[in-house]
Order: structure tokens, then C-alpha cells, then sequence
């Protein structure tokens, strides 16, 4: 009898232990458990803030906490609670099981641009040390920062309120469209709400039989493009041409006139005129003006080209062009070529030791002269096409009579990607087969422009990642933090690396690629040693729960070393359950800061 009690006891202990550490988990909370909908809004214009309310409602049978509201669209947000209770760890509310609080939320613009569509929100709640989502959309509006007390108001019933945009809806650079004549180019005309919000907006070319005026041929009836929604002040929408260089197009960089027409807020209808330019490389030379005594004779670039493809900020290049003397009467002398920046601030300039200054003495009637100079441009030169403006000054030769013309050259600048990457962070310095292993990569740009479509995978013999990664956009100057988990399926120091691939502003691709050691462990090692412990039933155990003070006095295992055993393992379990635990709370931060940005 004595044996059995000692036996109960031991149990009792061990099953003990293990209930308190099971008991510290927390319910799992699912999406069904929490509701969140918008009630009573509201966005009024030149306010530049939000009003509205949500109805958050806990269904189950544990508290949560709400911990932090993500706004979309550039909005600074602050939330109350109605019944004016806060969460005492810092959250926003906390929210009893089988309960409904009514949370009161006001988001402001963070610029001075306005914005309109959807309003997001992001709520993220916690039931112990677990975070969760909850996406939350509010219907349609239009937000414009009001104006301060030193601005005076803008009368916007008579404004236009299109412009021409230097960059598309994704904010990368238009370039100045150029080809040689008869070739067929994509003309992208970006255009962009300079106020309040417009809708109906339709653009149409200004057509005209004037080869400076519309260097296209004009093959279509109707080119009026329409856009079907509305805009708000500072987005940008974008009207695709596609049109075909006129085999009768002059050399040199042409104005493009379209007209546009859109409706204001208040349903007027308004109209205007917006224009971009078309480089023409390659074309015929211009008619010279004649009369019935004389003519004046013009040169002009009959023809240019690039020393590279690719210029980037801050390099040397050099300019090849073609000068024509497009008179087929008179001889041209003492021609003198200025190039300059078109620019308020030169970006173009002479290279070191050279002269943006030509001089020729003479160029027959009819013909042709070919020049070259070596230009510097800036370092700190935005990623965009730059003008050139070429000043020519000449004299008739039969005459001596002086002329002057004026031709222009487009030349795109690239900014060099800089991208810099630290080692590989590893959290874990054990990691267990087929279980995740976070790490985290941090990325700064050091260029002066955009790095676009941020992916980061792995490579390595048995490496994967648990999900993949898409960082989007790095802007200049910035920072990106990617945290990933990886899941190893071999044991081992495993040898993997780090991919970051990306593109440049134009879509050419880049890569970086980063090394990493993981040391991995399988857990089921060593359980077939286990095996052993069989005989520890059957006959063997006879003997093995007496003692000597004990009936029969057989010598066994004591009795005693029996309940060393039992709370041995117990307390095992118990640590085991707690590193564990641990484990799994470190992988839930790091999925946390992935998608919550906490705004407190």
C-alpha cells in the first residue's frame, strides 16, 4: 500500500508542474473573435482632418487590447475611447471579453498636399503577448490642407488647376520623347491637380498643318483621351500617344500643344492649354525664308549624338553634332557656336580644360560641318533630361551681313545606385530543422535617387523562406529594415546568402547578395537511444518501487529515487515549455514590426 501512495504522489507532482506551465498560454484569438466597423464620419473640405467613430466589438472569452490605428495616405491619427478608459499597458483601449466600446478617431494631413479616394486603417490588437490585424476601409473623400493664417485664400472658381508633370503617377521621370523622323514614339503627357479635385478630364492634341507646330502625322480622326475618375490636388494621372515622326519633321526639339478640359467641384466646366516637347534627332532641314531679291540663309544641327548611352551625374561626356548650311545660294563665314545650360543653374558645363565655345570660318552653300565638346555635369544632378541651348552667330559671305539662330539638345542624366547593406542579422544562434529562423537585413540608400521593386530572397543548399518579401520603393537618403524567416531542412553549419535585387529609375536591374552561417540542429536526434529505456517495465520493475524498510525486503531502486525522477522530468518539461514559448514569442515580434508601425 505504501508502494502505491508513494507512486500517486509522484504523478500528482509531475502532472502539477506541467498544468501551471501549459496554463500560461494564452487563448488564440481569430479573426471572428473581433469586430471593427466605421460608423458616423466626417471629411470636410479645407479642414484637413477627419472625424469618425468605430464600433469595436470583442466576442470572446478573454480581454484584448487595441493597440495602435494605422492611417493610410500620409494622416497622423489620434483615438479615444468614448467611455474615456485606456488600457493600463499603453494601448489605446482595453476591451473586456463579450464587450463593445465605441472608439472616437481624428486624422489630420501630414503635408500640404491633398489627398482623396479611401481612407485605410490598420488596427492592431494583443491578447497577451500575440498582435493581430484588423484592415479597416471608410468610403470616399476629399481632404485639402487649409490654407494658414498668413496665405491668403485661393480663389479657385476661375483657375486652371492642370499642369504638366516632370514625373508619372509612380513618380519616376519623364523623359523628353525622342526619335528620328518617320519613327513612331510613346508620347507620355503626365498631368497633375494643382487644386481642389477635378473629374471628367479629357485631353486632345492641337492639331495643325505646320511641321514646327505638329511634328506628327496626323492619321486619326478623333484624339481625344479621357480619364474616367477623379483627381485630387497633387496626384498625377497619365495620357498615352503613340504617334509616327513625320518624314517631313525638322531636326531640333519641338513644342506640342494639347488642349484640356476637365469639370471643378462645383461642376463648372474649365478648359486650357498644356504642352511638352518632342526631340526630333534626325530630320530634314528647314525651307529658307526667301523674297523676290534675296535670301536669308540659316544654319541649323542637322544631326546629333551622344558619346554614351548612359550619362550619369557627375561624369564627362562628349557632344557630336552636324551643323547645315541649309542656303543653297549663299557661303556662311565667321561662325561662332556658344553651348549653355537652358537651365537657371548650369548642370551642363564645360569639361576641365575644354571650351563650350566653337568657332568655324567658313561653310559652303548647302553644306555640312561636324563638331564635338566635352561637357561635365553636376554631381548633384537630378535623374531627368536637360536642355541645351546652342547660339549660333554667323555672316552671309557675299554680304557680310550678320545672322544669329538658336537650335536645343536634350541630354538625360542618371544617378548612380548606392546601395550600402549590413551583414545579415541572425536572432537565433541555434536553429532547428524545419523550424523558422528570423533575420533581419538593413538597406540605406546613399545615392540621390529612388530605388525601386526591393526584393529580398535566399539561396543555400536546404534554405527557404517562410514568406517572401517585397520592400517596394527606397527613396534617397533612406532606410529599410526587412525582416524575413528562414527555414532550414538540413542539419549542420548551413551556408546561405542573402539576394536583394532591385531596379534603377529607367528598370535596369541590380543585385546585392550578403553570406550568413547557420548552425542547425535537428530535435529528434538522439531519441532513438530511448529505445533502451524498455526494460524498464516487466520483470524489472518487480523489485524496483520497494525499499528495504519494505515488505519483503527486496533490494531495488529505492522508492525515493523514483520521485527525484518524476519532478526531474516534470521540471525538464517545464523549462523545455518555457524556452520554447520564449522562441515563439521572438518570432512574433519580428512578424509584429513587418506589418504594425505602433503610432505610440
Amino acid at each position: 500500500m505504501k508502494r502505491v501512495i508513494t507512486i500517486i504522489l509522484a504523478m500528482a507532482m509531475a502532472l502539477s508542474i506541467c498544468s501551471v506551465a501549459y496554463a500560461e498560454e494564452p487563448q488564440k484569438l481569430t479573426s471572428e473573435n473581433i469586430t471593427i466597423t466605421p460608423g458616423a464620419s466626417s471629411f470636410k473640405e479645407n479642414s484637413g482632418t477627419v472625424n469618425m467613430s468605430f464600433n469595436v466589438e470583442n466576442n470572446s472569452d478573454i480581454p484584448i487590447t487595441l493597440a495602435a490605428i494605422q492611417p493610410s495616405g500620409g494622416f497622423i491619427v489620434s483615438a479615444t475611447a468614448s467611455d474615456a478608459t485606456a488600457a493600463d499597458n499603453g494601448g489605446i483601449v482595453a476591451i473586456p471579453p463579450k464587450s463593445k466600446k465605441v472608439i472616437n478617431v481624428t486624422a489630420t494631413t501630414a503635408n500640404s498636399d491633398a489627398s482623396a479616394g479611401t481612407l485605410n486603417f490598420l488596427f492592431s490588437y494583443k491578447t497577451g503577448d500575440a498582435y493581430d490585424v484588423v484592415s479597416v476601409s471608410v468610403g470616399d473623400f476629399s481632404i485639402v490642407r487649409a490654407p494658414s493664417a498668413t496665405e491668403a485664400p485661393k480663389k479657385e472658381d476661375s483657375e486652371f488647376r492642370i499642369r504638366t508633370s516632370s514625373v508619372d503617377s509612380n513618380g519616376v521621370c519623364v523623359l523628353t520623347p525622342s526619335g528620328d523622323y518617320g519613327d513612331q514614339l510613346e508620347v507620355r503627357l503626365p498631368l497633375t491637380c494643382t487644386n481642389g479635385y477635378v473629374y471628367d478630364l479629357k485631353v486632345t492634341p492641337v492639331l495643325s498643318n505646320d511641321i514646327e507646330k505638329f511634328p506628327f502625322d496626323i492619321d486619326l480622326v478623333d484624339y481625344t483621351l479621357s480619364y474616367p475618375g477623379s483627381i485630387g490636388r497633387g496626384q498625377v494621372v497619365e495620357f498615352l500617344y503613340h504617334l509616327r515622326l513625320s518624314k517631313k519633321a525638322t531636326v531640333g526639339v519641338k513644342q506640342v500643344d494639347f488642349n484640356v478640359t476637365y469639370r471643378n467641384d462645383e461642376g463648372d466646366l474649365k478648359s486650357g492649354t498644356v504642352s511638352l516637347f518632342v526631340n526630333v534627332r534626325k530630320g530634314l532641314s528647314p525651307t529658307s525664308d526667301k523674297d523676290t531679291t534675296t535670301s536669308v540663309p540659316k544654319l541649323i544641327i542637322e544631326s546629333y549624338k551622344l558619346s554614351s548611352d548612359k550619362i550619369y551625374a557627375g561624369e564627362t561626356f562628349d557632344l557630336e553634332f552636324t551643323i547645315k548650311n541649309t542656303s543653297d545660294s549663299t557661303n556662311l563665314q565667321n561662325v561662332q557656336i556658344h553651348i549653355k545650360d537652358a537651365g537657371e543653374t548650369a548642370t551642363i558645363v564645360p569639361a576641365s580644360g575644354g571650351s563650350n565655345t566653337l568657332y568655324i570660318s567658313k561653310i559652303g552653300k548647302g553644306q555640312s560641318s561636324s563638331q564635338k565638346v566635352s561637357l561635365q555635369t553636376a554631381p548633384d544632378a537630378t535623374a531627368k533630361a536637360y536642355t541645351l541651348n546652342v547660339d549660333f552667330s554667323y555672316e552671309s559671305a557675299s554680304t557680310n551681313a550678320a545672322h544669329t539662330a538658336n537650335e536645343t539638345i536634350a541630354v538625360p542624366i542618371l544617378q548612380k545606385i548606392r546601395l550600402k547593406c549590413d551583414e545579415p542579422t541572425v536572432y537565433d544562434d541555434v536553429s532547428y530543422l524545419d523550424s523558422s529562423t528570423s533575420m533581419s537585413i538593413k538597406m540605406y540608400n546613399m545615392g540621390r535617387s529612388s530605388i525601386y521593386n526591393c526584393i529580398v530572397d535566399v539561396e543555400g543548399n536546404g534554405l527557404k523562406l517562410e514568406e517572401s518579401y517585397f520592400g517596394g520603393t527606397l527613396s534617397a537618403g533612406s532606410t529599410l529594415a526587412a525582416d524575413i524567416s528562414v527555414i532550414p531542412s538540413e542539419a549542420g553549419d548551413i551556408q546561405g546568402t542573402v539576394v536583394i535585387s532591385y531596379e534603377d529609375v529607367y528598370g535596369e536591374p541590380g543585385e546585392e547578395r550578403l553570406p550568413f552561417t547557420l548552425h542547425v540542429e535537428d530535435p529528434n536526434a538522439g531519441m532513438e537511444n530511448m529505445e533502451g529505456m524498455e526494460g524498464m517495465g516487466g520483470e524489472g520493475m518487480e523489485g524496483g518501487m520497494t525499499d528495504p524498510g519494505m515488505e519483503g525486503g527486496s533490494k531495488g531502486f529505492p522508492w525515493w529515487g523514483w520521485v527525484i525522477g518524476a519532478g526531474a522530468l516534470g521540471g525538464g518539461g517545464f523549462f523545455g515549455f518555457k524556452k520554447l514559448k520564449k522562441r515563439r514569442k521572438r518570432q512574433s515580434e519580428v512578424r509584429m514590426r513587418k506589418c504594425v508601425l505602433p503610432i505610440f
